[in-house]
């Protein structure tokens, strides 16, 4: 299920419209109390409401081999957030993928993930502008971070009252259910996109005072190869939080 678009609310378009713009690059487009940013194939949608509750997470695809170059990055601009000292999180054997978490625009937590079994958006020729260590491994170590390292949105954040309520009936509908959940949390989707179901008051990983809320948000998804017998159609998750699978 690739997410395509995400529409929900921040505190302050403005600044969440300087973030995105200065410090990740992204294309921004401001409008009247709102703004659009694109995240390679995904746009994210924040319209203002300065009396929004809670803070919000999102994670960003990269590409493994773009992974210490994202890490780079992050640690030399908005820096990382750790868990003790660490820093990178491999996640659970049935996800096969490394993580790295940032501070983002209003008290957001946000995320780049490297997906292994996704395959390599660098293809098998060499990144433009690196120099090849050799004829077949090129070094894109020595190729900036840029904001079109950033190839989607891979996940979002959401509150809802019955966490596994939510993600059994989100897999009656072909949007499958990661093994490490519990009863606060729970991701539901696949490779290629996915939902954090969590309760509300959470705190998001790996922070100890961003708290989970429960801002109105619309993910519109779209069934892809990663994830055939998706069914289409639109779900209510929460007051306010729905999820529209396109076929």
């Amino acid at each position: 299920m690739e997410i395509m678009s995400v529409d929900t609310v921040t505190r302050s378009t403005a600044e969440t419209a300087a973030y995105y713009e200065t410090v990740l690059g992204l294309p921004v487009r401001k409008e009247i109390g709102a703004v659009e940013v694109a995240v390679g194939r995904s746009v994210i949608r924040f319209r203002e409401d300065a009396d929004s509750v809670g803070d919000q997470h999102y994670a960003f695809l990269v590409d493994d081999a773009r992974f210490e170059a994202a890490r780079d990055f992050l640690a030399a601009g908005p820096g990382l957030l750790g868990d003790g000292d660490r820093t990178e999180f491999e996640a659970q054997q049935a996800w096969n993928a490394r993580s790295l978490y940032f501070p983002g625009p209003d008290r957001s937590v946000l995320e780049v993930i490297a997906r292994r079994d996704l395959p390599s958006a660098l293809g098998a020729g060499p990144v433009p502008g690196a120099k090849a260590s050799s004829p077949h491994e090129p070094d894109t170590q020595l190729v900036p971070f840029g904001p079109g390292d950033l190839l989607s949105v891979s996940e979002v954040g959401i509150a809802v009252p019955d966490v596994v309520g939510t993600a059994d009936r989100l897999t009656e509908t072909g949007i499958g259910r990661y093994p490490d959940g519990s009863e606060t949390f729970s991701p539901a989707g696949h490779i290629d996109g996915m939902l954090i179901l969590v309760s509300q008051g959470r705190t998001w990983f790996p922070t100890s005072d961003r708290v989970v809320g429960e801002p109105p948000v619309t993910v519109i998804g779209q069934a892809g190869a990663a994830s055939p017998g998706v069914v289409a159609g639109r779900y209510e998750l929460a007051p306010g939080r729905v999820l529209v699978v396109r076929p």
